[in-house]
């Protein structure tokens, strides 16, 4: 919310359904990972194997947050530049460390 205009109401409303679908996506998730990707149907004397169709939503609503997150006008923000000192502090040990 902090890198989007609070005024803009559109803007707002935009990242209300973004987070709405992405917890819609990670609900499908769960059902997908409980029941598996493929599923067993028996129907009379026929048992056959598909694909679940939580699949196909988890498809479409990935699209849709793809679309949304694109439409969305970002605002850009400051980054704070990295000095040597910061840089060291993300670094593996340099050899002189060592010893």
């Amino acid at each position: 919310m902090n890198r989007i205009d609070q005024d803009d109401l559109i803007e707002v409303d935009k990242v209300m359904r973004y987070l709405a679908i992405v917890k819609q996506i990670r609900k499908i998730q769960i059902t997908i990972n409980k029941g598996g990707v493929m599923t067993t149907t028996i129907n009379g004397n026929q048992e056959f194997t598909k694909a679940n169709p939580a699949i196909n939503e988890l498809n479409k609503l990935t699209k849709t947050l793809i679309t949304l997150e694109k439409s969305i006008k970002f605002e850009m923000f400051n980054v704070k530049d990295i000095t040597k000192d910061d840089e060291k502090d993300n670094d593996g040990p340099e050899v002189s460390d060592l010893y």
